[in-house]
């Protein structure tokens, strides 16, 4: 198993003192700190040397020998997430940086490698590992030994050339489904979203191999980024785009830190006005009015419709706090679609489509009477979502809630609709999925499959029955 080097460590280190608040980016110390840090690492017990790391077969660590192919830069993006097939990445990059990549893996820095797609050239890309504090930082322990299997990863296209780009994207995640046997929930979920109106990123899967060797079948994820809001909103395919922004958070440097693009010269000032309003509106229904007024309450119906219906257990309803004093939610971001006004994006759904015995919050549609009260979650504590202004707006009138429900019930969250898809998305990943180089977490994939088929119809009973409790 991979094992961090010492400096990935320090930065693990940090990361975890901030582990209470794991959505605010990390600021690392100056440099007298950060150099005291580091000699404490070397202190550190490695538990084995950095020859421990994986290594691959040195006779497959030769440049990739594939045809080019310019199409593969003008190809559409919905032939790559559309396929009868499952495609195959593959990266070369000299042993000695691959294991150095592995060992600084929670640095999250990039490192050049030759790609390939089904045999055909793409370039020079650059590779890194990815996620989040459960995908990557919490894929570590303490000594910086490797707990995962395998870890996500992103490549980016353009970081060697400005002007290229894959299927017309400049990014892409392959995303390892740590939480995930069956492979199929983020392409499930995404799906709903769609189709009940919301914009969402597209998903597919591929098959990844690095230096001649192959690390099974991984989650292929759009990226969020200008391309994506540039296709999606081609009337504003400029404007900002936010990650894990609330409209409640009104600091400007926590705004200006949430954009993903326009880094540079981003003008804040729509988001500013919005989360002043919402938090200047005094009753349940003044926020409503203000987000009716930046946002559109039709979407929000929808949206929160379809996180009821495959319980998003990651998402915006959990707000993670350590003692109460302060929340916030993640895996989201908003759009600025128009100036002044926002779209809520949906982000890491892989935690989905499963009944969670041991949750404790309220729902979000409940304010309890102690809003200052905490709940076990995860390996943390949360806050009851009812507390949050934007919540209690979208409560006060439930009816386009309910509303959405119904129709998702009816249309593309039917029982037979979804068991078709998930029919049709086993037959295509199977093999794949079944390979040993596609590792499983908790089972196999075919009992993972089966219970997402049983979640689906345990799901629906109970949107059923929050519906027949209507007044």
């Amino acid at each position: 198993m991979p094992q961090l080097s010492r400096v990935s460590r320090v930065h693990l280190f940090i990361r975890r003192l901030g582990r209470a608040r794991p959505f605010i980016k990390v600021t690392f110390p100056n440099r007298a700190t950060y150099g005291v840090l580091i000699a404490l690492a070397t202190l550190l017990p490695l538990g084995c040397d950095s020859g421990s790391s994986v290594m691959l077969d040195p006779d497959d660590s030769a440049s990739i020998h594939c045809d080019t192919d310019i199409t593969l830069f003008e190809r559409d993006a919905d032939e790559l997430f559309d396929t009868d097939h499952v495609p195959s990445f593959d990266r070369s990059l000299p042993e000695e940086k691959w294991a150095a990549l592995q060992q600084n893996a929670v640095d999250e820095q990039w490192e050049e490698a030759d790609a390939c797609f089904e045999g055909k050239r793409i370039g020079r890309v650059g590779l890194r590992f990815k996620g989040s504090y459960g995908t990557l930082y919490n894929c570590f322990d303490e000594e910086g030994n490797m707990l995962c299997p395998r870890l996500s990863m992103k490549l980016k296209f353009d970081q060697y050339d400005e002007g290229a780009s894959f299927f017309g994207l400049k990014r892409l995640n392959l995303h390892a489904n740590r939480y995930d046997d069956s492979r199929m929930k983020e392409r499930l979920a995404y799906d709903l979203y769609r189709s009940m109106g919301i914009t969402a990123p597209r998903a597919s899967w591929a098959i990844v191999r690095v230096n001649g060797q192959s690390y099974g079948l991984y989650g292929m994820v759009e990226e969020l980024d200008g391309r994506f809001t540039a296709d999606r909103w081609p009337e504003n395919p400029d404007g900002n785009l936010y990650k894990e922004l609330w409209p409640t958070d009104t600091d400007p440097s926590e705004i200006t830190a949430a954009l993903r693009t326009n880094e540079d010269d981003g003008d804040i000032s729509g988001f500013q006005e919005f989360s002043q309003a919402i938090s200047s509106a005094g009753s349940a229904e003044e926020v409503r009015e203000a987000l009716g007024t930046y946002t559109d309450l039709d979407q929000w119906a929808r949206y929160m419709a379809v996180d009821e219906a495959i319980l998003s257990y990651d998402g915006v309803t959990y707000f993670y706090t350590d003692d109460g004093s302060w929340s916030h939610n993640h895996n989201y971001y908003f759009y600025e679609d128009a100036p002044g006004h926002f779209a809520l994006i949906p982000w890491d759904v892989e935690s989905t489509f499963w009944i969670n015995p041991d949750h404790a919050a309220p729902h979000w549609t409940v304010v309890p009477e102690d809003c200052s009260e905490t709940y076990p979650y995860w390996d943390g504590l949360a806050t009851a979502p009812g507390c949050n202004p934007v919540f209690g707006a979208l409560a006060s009138d439930l009816g386009p809630w309910r509303a959405a429900i119904r129709e998702l019930l009816d249309g593309p969250f039917a029982l037979d609709t979804m068991n078709e898809a998930i029919d049709r998305h086993e037959a295509l990943i199977r093999e794949a999925a079944q390979s040993a180089d596609t590792p499983t977490m908790y089972g196999s994939f075919a009992n993972a499959v089966a219970d997402t088929r049983n979640s689906v119809s345990a799901l629906r009973s109970r949107l059923m029955e929050q519906l027949a409790d209507e007044p």
